[in-house]
């Protein structure tokens, strides 16, 4: 369980500083019969009104409620390729930088149509979502859609650009202890709530910090994400640090790591949750 947990963790972040690239694939059945080999495709997919249409998925493709019920056809381990075989998709939505390379080859050595997806921002989630609705003939729901997000996402931008600057840690994972650089998709969603990244020093894209590096950094915000409906399994390391200002004024906030590390439509709701959160620190730093 931990190694699973800790492969959502990685890989559901690591991708974000990679380029977001669709292929489209000619389908044309009005029937579809789609395989998706993320939790971000299938929430995507649900987003236009495509849900319906997904035959096989993999594991921790939790959302909606709809997408629990979904077979699995694939974990961190791997795809089961003789299972997609027998669910006959007419395309394979799949995630390069998540699906093991060697699956991947091996589904495009058998014919099938794939559709590679890897959004790196929340305009990458609205360019990908119209890719998907010209796919599924369901166009109009993904314009829709990404009105939606985009429209949210500025809102919440504007909401705080006029706020005092703070300084905030992401603790990514908690043993070893590891945050994200200033290319991470984490840091620019940290930088639209108006804060800094207390690493943006570092060349590293999710590098492993000790304790005493974050106690010099005097986070005035920490942020702790949990995944997938769990209880944080990190433990509270920080309440002996009583000199970071984070620590003493109590603005550790476990927040929910599918909304943030998930590129999905849901991605402006935790760009929200995670400003509201920064802004409680800020508010404790003006008092």
């Amino acid at each position: 369980m931990r190694a699973s947990v800790l492969y959502l963790v990685l890989v559901g972040v690591f991708v974000f500083a990679g380029n977001s690239s669709v292929v489209q694939a000619s389908v044309t059945k009005k029937e579809q019969r789609i395989i998706a080999l993320s939790p971000h495709s299938v929430e995507m997919l649900y987003a236009i009104g495509a849900g319906d249409r997904i035959v096989g998925t993999v594991e921790w493709s939790d959302f909606p409620e709809e997408a629990k019920v979904i077979e699995r056809v694939g974990n961190y381990a791997g795809i089961n390729i003789e299972r997609v075989v027998e669910l006959k998709p007419d395309f394979i939505i799949a995630w390069r930088s998540g699906n093991k390379s060697a699956d991947l080859n091996k589904l495009e050595s058998l014919g099938f149509q794939m559709v590679y997806s890897n959004p790196s921002s929340i305009e990458n989630i609205g360019e990908e979502l119209l890719t998907l609705g010209q796919l599924t003939g369901l166009e109009e729901n993904a314009r829709n859609t990404i009105r939606t997000i985009l429209a949210k996402r500025d809102l919440i931008k504007k909401r705080f650009e006029k706020e005092a600057k703070v300084k905030v840690f992401y603790q990514l994972w908690h043993d070893p202890l590891r945050t994200v650089g200033p290319k991470s998709w984490i840091s620019r969603l940290i930088e639209d709530c108006n804060a800094t990244n207390v690493f943006d020093d570092t060349d590293a894209g999710y590098p492993l910090v000790s304790l005493e590096s974050v106690l010099l950094k005097d986070p005035h915000v920490i942020i702790v994400p949990s995944h997938s409906g769990r209880a944080d399994e990190s433990k509270n390391i920080w309440s002996k640090w009583q000199d970071i200002q984070a620590v003493a004024n109590q603005n550790i906030y476990h927040l929910n790591g599918d909304l943030l590390h998930r590129f999905s439509p849901r991605a402006v709701d935790g760009l929200e949750t995670l400003c509201n959160a920064i802004h409680k620190g800020r508010k404790t730093i003006r008092e």
